[in-house]
């Protein structure tokens, strides 16, 4: 993967270079962002959803970064009733500690790049009880 990353740089590098600037100062749902005290493990994740997937109810003690890489997603916060629509090319900040859930729309499958920023050892998922 870091080997596609330096590929893609480097045919960036050849001809013009734009860096369009995106800042986030808060989650999907107006959280402050506020990172873990004392050692952070940073994970990477890519996640592919099938058309049709229901990613169930869940929450992240830590924060969590998704890069949506193709389709689109809906994600739906089920403590404020707030819906997000994500397409490929959109970034996003999950809701900390809230319970929300997603699917994948329009028939077709999601790619999603996700980055954890949690205590070494830590989980940054945990799924909500039937």
């Amino acid at each position: 993967m870091f080997a596609a990353l330096l590929s893609a740089l480097a045919l960036l590098a050849a001809g013009p270079v734009t860096v369009p600037k995106l800042v986030l100062n808060t989650t999907a749902s107006g959280q402050p962002i506020l990172l873990p005290q004392g050692p952070v493990a940073v994970s990477t994740y890519l996640t592919t959803l099938a058309p049709g997937a229901v990613i169930p109810a869940h929450r992240h003690p830590w924060p969590r970064y998704a890069y949506i890489v193709s389709g689109k997603l809906k994600v739906t916060n089920l403590q404020t009733g707030t819906v997000q629509i994500l397409e490929a090319g959109d970034f996003a900040v999950e809701a900390r500690d809230q319970w929300h859930m997603g699917e994948t729309l329009d028939g077709t499958e999601v790619q999603l790049y996700v980055i954890d920023q949690a205590p070494p050892g830590e989980a940054n998922m945990i799924r909500r009880e039937p």
